[in-house]
């Protein structure tokens, strides 16, 4: 994995020393500041597009129970965000993403669905030239569907619409190539 990402760096930097993609993994399931985390996706791909200041992005996060009564979990996420202002090893950055997520209880057989949209402030410290630590706040509207297969009516679903703050305390590591 390690020469992998080496050969990344040297195949895929630019001449000028900046870099166009950004691999980011959430460090929170490590780095536990808080534990209320209610979106932790995994893994995420930036890609910086034009004169550098935006990016597309693209997030994924799988938890596959093993347990009888345990869970399974997936979530996707696209997007885009904008710098609007770059400090010394610092970058500020706003955005939008588009999120699509799936729960099921393997024990009762309860099916959750959520999607949404996810506004939210980032913050990036760059430690080196290939390394960052970020955090992203979200302000999250979520459309909520749960539909319970062992109840009496297989066919009725319970939905709701949510307003929340997510990802606060949220940190991730990044690699930038």
């Amino acid at each position: 994995m390690v020469l992998f990402l080496l050969n990344c760096t040297i195949v895929f930097s630019q001449e000028d020393g900046s870099t166009r993609h950004q691999i980011s993994i959430n460090a929170s399931k490590f780095i536990p500041l808080f534990n209320e985390q209610i979106n932790n996706l995994d893994l995420t791909y930036r890609w910086a597009f034009g004169n550098r200041l935006q990016n597309l992005r693209a997030a994924a996060s799988i938890d596959l129970g093993t347990a009888e009564n345990e869970l399974n979990d997936f979530s996707v996420r696209l997007g885009i965000d904008r710098t609007f202002k770059k400090s010394g090893r610092w970058t500020f950055y706003y955005g939008l993403d588009a999120t699509y997520g799936k729960t099921v209880v393997k024990s009762t057989q309860r099916i959750s669905t959520k999607m949404g949209l996810l506004p939210f402030a980032g913050f990036l410290y760059q430690i080196g030239p290939h390394f960052s630590l970020s955090t992203e706040p979200s302000l999250a509207l979520f459309r909520n569907e749960a539909i319970d297969q062992d109840s009496f009516n297989p066919n009725a679903s319970n939905i709701n619409y949510t307003l929340n703050f997510i990802n606060i305390g949220q940190v991730k590591i990044g690699f930038h190539f």
